[in-house]
């Protein structure tokens, strides 16, 4: 006996001939909240009072595994059965339109995170232009005090005070200056794009703590291996934790190194060791040699942290920031010099993608 679920309903088929059926009710909501439900690996209630009659099911359909052996190929009994039943093609339309908007409403968290590292990316490069912008601009009035003080110490004394003078009485700052004076109506410009500039600053911060936040409460594994923030920039990649869950760790290595990859491929020279994580400072901090082994090791921990964040649900941060360093200093200890340099029988070059291709062409003739 074969159990097949439609999106019409759920039958019982013996040869040729359907013993028993269990048919959806015929209201587009109920066909797609059954069709959810099967989406979702869940057993319908229908399928469960057909699996009732005692006898060994067969089933198409991997999901109800649980209640017979998965074998192949639908059954010709079910060819127009819809039709007769008067289930219509577009009552299959509207359902799978309500399918659409109850999917839309169960976007999860991982989809504001990715729009929000958007947003943080954004917000970053545009106070790093206005604020050399305003540097630049209040270098003309005081450009012994841009040279001696952080960009965002600057935008915070410029937006409170304006004037050198006023930065020199009030702001602590008794540097002498030979820059040109200031009118009321330079002050008043300059201070407002310095307030812009310290409100984008305070956002940019905001955002950041958001972010962290977030990160924390859905990747608490791969947020502890890798740092939140990179985390999300991990996620914003591949678009979904769950996505990111499934990753090999190769994948993860060369996350955000797409188009130096590519490049590779097809026009030689060396590939690329790492992507976005170069941004760790285990990476970023390590001898160039060196660097390629710990991006490896870095992306088969953050890949083991995203599946338990993603499968497992357990705290295992600990762990494997445990194993990870002993690999980093293994890597330390046995690579702690630079490799010789080897010139002789060195190859002039790799090959390209279409000189191999060519050269393919040549053995098959």
């Amino acid at each position: 006996m074969l159990l097949v679920t439609t999106w019409f309903g759920a039958f019982l088929v013996d040869g040729k001939d359907v013993q028993d059926s269990r048919l959806f009710p015929k209201d587009a909501r109920e066909i797609a909240h059954r069709l959810r439900q099967m989406e979702k690996g869940e057993l319908l209630d229908e399928e469960k009072a057909l699996a009732a009659c005692g006898k060994k099911l067969d089933v198409l359909d991997g999901r109800l595994r649980a209640l017979g052996a998965v074998v192949d190929g639908r059954p010709p009994a079910l060819d127009g059965l819809a039709a007769k039943s008067g289930f219509t093609p577009a009552l299959l339309h509207e359902a799978t339109m309500f399918m659409g908007r109850e999917k839309l409403g169960e976007l999860g968290p991982d989809r504001f995170i990715v729009q929000a590292i958007a947003g943080l990316d954004e917000l970053t490069k545009t106070s790093n232009l206005l604020t050399e912008r305003l540097t630049e601009w209040y270098g003309l009035h005081f450009p012994e005090l841009v040279e001696t003080v952080t960009q965002k110490e600057l935008v915070d004394l410029v937006a409170r005070f304006g004037r050198r003078d006023g930065i020199q009485k009030e702001g602590g700052k008794a540097i002498e200056s030979f820059g040109t004076p200031l009118s009321d109506e330079d002050e008043l410009a300059l201070k407002a794009w310095a307030s812009l500039v310290r409100a984008l600053l305070q956002t940019q911060t905001e955002l950041e703590g958001y972010v962290t936040r977030r990160m924390e409460q859905l990747a608490p594994n791969l947020s502890s291996v890798v740092g939140p923030l990179l985390a999300a920039r991990l996620l914003s990649l591949t678009g979904s934790i769950e996505r990111l869950g499934r990753l090999p760790a190769s994948t993860m290595q060369l996350l955000g190194a797409e188009k130096a990859l590519f490049q590779f491929m097809m026009e030689g020279g060396r590939p690329p060791k790492h992507g976005v994580l170069f941004q760790h400072p285990l990476i970023h901090r390590a001898p160039p040699w060196q660097r390629g082994k710990i991006a490896r090791a870095l992306a088969a921990a953050a890949t083991l942290a995203a599946r338990v964040d993603t499968f497992g649900k357990r705290d295992l941060a600990e762990t494997i920031r445990a194993n990870l360093q002993k690999k980093l200093e293994r890597i330390q200890k046995e690579h702690s010099l630079p490799p010789a340099r080897r010139t002789e029988g060195r190859p002039q070059g790799r090959r390209t993608f279409d000189q191999k291709r060519s050269g393919r062409r040549q053995g098959r003739r």
